[in-house]
């Protein structure tokens, strides 16, 4: 699959926090290629959509125990690194020193614990607050769409499309993270999205592919089919690490600009979400082990989730307010 039409390199603006729209012409920071960055994502989720459905037409399935638990493991090991550089980033475009570095990631692990707080004395709430940054956050796969409508749209659609034929499934995965019958009823709430996001879902794809960017179109199509066909669990978890993750990370490469510190960075953080998630599964206790692998992933997803989006716009927010007032002052008299 390839691009054309309008397919370039949105600029990396110093002091955003959004992630650089990683296409096939990607510049870094220097101006040379980088890589073909998006192709090899479509054609590795392409291959992996390509065997799971030959699985299924050979009659095994993919709802059962070990293909959860598989999916579980894969959405912790190749999706958690995404968010990893996260501080550097911040670090490295703001020039941020030691001491705010250091609010920074006590305003990171606060976060973190406020969300698992919330799991604990309120998990349907949890859930709730999880499935809408989770929108926020996956509307950034979209941003050659240029609308925030479309954008979100899509996001929607992909977490409300599995209720179309895997409805109890998703009642049941939802129970098993919130551990309240109640989580069912926020499955049923996505039901009542799921025709109207999949038209604009659909609107979005054929936005993407008439306005030149044809790997996008794709993209958003077979994640679309991917998440209506397969088990809910499985379809996310292809969609998570074959496209939404390495397509951040890889964003997030660029802007620290393959900086020496990074393997390091990555490994220690990494290791230390699969800490959490150690934790999590010897403190959360389900009823069986897929519903406690299921519980255990998507918690501590949602528990980085948040400060992987709050941190970087209280950054940016902040940096953004000391330029007004720079600006006040006036330049420097000599």
């Amino acid at each position: 699959m390839s691009s054309h039409g309008h397919q370039h390199s949105s600029p990396i603006r110093p002091g955003s926090f959004d992630f650089p729209v990683v296409t096939n012409s990607t510049l870094n920071l220097r101006g040379g290629i980088v890589g073909n960055w998006v192709t090899p994502l479509l054609n590795l989720q392409a291959g992996t959509l390509a065997a799971l459905f030959a699985v299924l037409a050979f009659g095994q399935s993919l709802s059962g125990s070990a293909p959860t638990i598989a999916a579980c493991a894969l959405i912790l090991l190749l999706g958690l690194p995404h968010g990893s550089l996260d501080l550097e980033i911040i670090r490295r475009e703001r020039q941020v020193g030691g001491l705010a570095m250091g609010a920074l990631l006590l305003v990171y692990l606060g976060l973190a614990g406020a969300m698992a707080a919330v799991w604990q004395l309120a998990p349907v709430a949890a859930l709730s607050i999880f499935l809408i940054v989770a929108v926020v956050h996956f509307a950034e796969d979209w941003r050659e769409l240029k609308t925030n409508f479309l954008a979100q749209g899509m996001a929607i659609a992909l977490l409300a499309a599995p209720t179309l034929l895997h409805l109890a499934e998703i009642e049941q995965l939802f129970i098993a993270l919130s551990g309240q019958r109640e989580g069912a009823l926020v499955a049923n709430f996505l039901l009542l999205l799921a025709p109207m996001s999949v038209a604009v879902a659909s609107v979005s794809v054929w936005t993407l592919w008439r306005t030149g960017f044809r790997d996008q179109a794709w993209a958003g199509a077979m994640t679309l089919v991917g998440m209506i066909l397969l088990p809910p669990v499985v379809g996310f978890a292809v969609f998570f690490c074959c496209y939404h993750s390495p397509r951040h990370l890889s964003g997030a490469l660029l802007r620290v600009n393959h900086s020496s510190r990074l393997r390091s960075i990555i490994l220690l953080v990494t290791l230390a979400a699969l800490g959490i998630t150690a934790a999590l599964f010897a403190n959360v206790v389900r009823i069986d082990l897929p519903a406690q692998a299921v519980a255990v992933s998507f918690m501590t997803l949602s528990l980085l989730t948040v400060p992987h989006m709050i941190v970087p716009a209280v950054a940016d927010a902040l940096a953004s307010r000391r330029l007004r007032r720079a600006d006040r002052r006036g330049p420097a008299v000599a």
